[in-house]
């Protein structure tokens, strides 16, 4: 990280008492409206996958779109949704347009992250975890621009190794239909989501090779040809 790079911290409100109140309901109104409205039709595979799935986890998926955003937390169970933070880009989000992202911290519970930060930008995600909260992270760590996966970053793999948490992989396709990098204007676009089978890693698994596998299992489960449950992105 550059020494002229601004170190933004996470807002302190973002797990107060009265934003995770709140969130819920906000939730309902603004994110699972959009996703009940925009994803036509929504498919949501492997549901099952997240039976035995308890706080602290890191849910890892594919980037193609900003409406990912919305669409991975409205497809998590609720107990799992409202005990999970969502990483974004500390320069894209909070270094402008602050009140945005204010709004999106209190909606999605999203927090900063610094790109390039190196093992220190990892130090809140860290506190998170060891606080029972999961993260929800685009381990691309920006989206990809012709569909395809980007190569993964590696702080998921550091964090997976050092707390040993399961990660869950879910892949999201037609995203980018709904909202194209680069355009503003939303449309209507039939969309598939597939959950994978949680994975933990063995905690003296090498790095590089941490990194592999996390892509592999996005990668396989983006395959999984398992029963198709057709949802209205319940707001659970």
């Amino acid at each position: 990280m550059s020494d002229s790079a601004p170190v933004i911290a996470p807002p302190r409100w973002a797990l107060s008492p009265w934003a995770r109140f709140l969130r819920p309901a906000a939730h309902g109104w603004f994110v699972a409206r959009q996703v009940r409205r925009l994803c036509s039709p929504l498919h949501v595979e492997g549901l099952e996958n997240l039976d035995e799935v308890a706080s602290p986890a890191i849910f890892i998926a594919n980037h193609t779109s900003h409406f990912d955003a919305y669409l991975v937390s409205s497809v998590l169970p609720a107990h799992l949704r409202y005990r999970a933070a969502m990483a974004a880009a500390a320069d894209r989000w909070y270094a402008r347009k602050r009140l945005r992202a204010a709004w999106f911290t209190f909606l999605l519970n999203i927090y900063p992250i610094q790109r390039g930060g190196g093992r220190a930008a990892l130090n809140y995600s860290e506190q998170l975890l060891e606080s029972g909260w999961s993260l929800i992270i685009f381990p691309e760590g920006t989206r990809a621009k012709k569909g395809h996966m980007e190569a993964f970053k590696f702080g998921v793999a550091i964090l997976a190794l050092g707390q040993r948490v399961p990660v869950v992989p879910i892949h999201m396709s037609g995203t980018d239909g709904i909202l194209p990098p680069g355009e503003r204007r939303v449309r209507r676009a039939p969309v598939r989501v597939r959950i994978g089978t949680p994975l933990t890693l063995a905690p003296d698994t090498p790095l590089q090779e941490a990194v592999v596998r996390l892509e592999e299992v996005v990668r396989a489960t983006a395959g999984i040809p398992e029963g198709v449950v057709v949802l209205a992105a319940s707001g659970r």
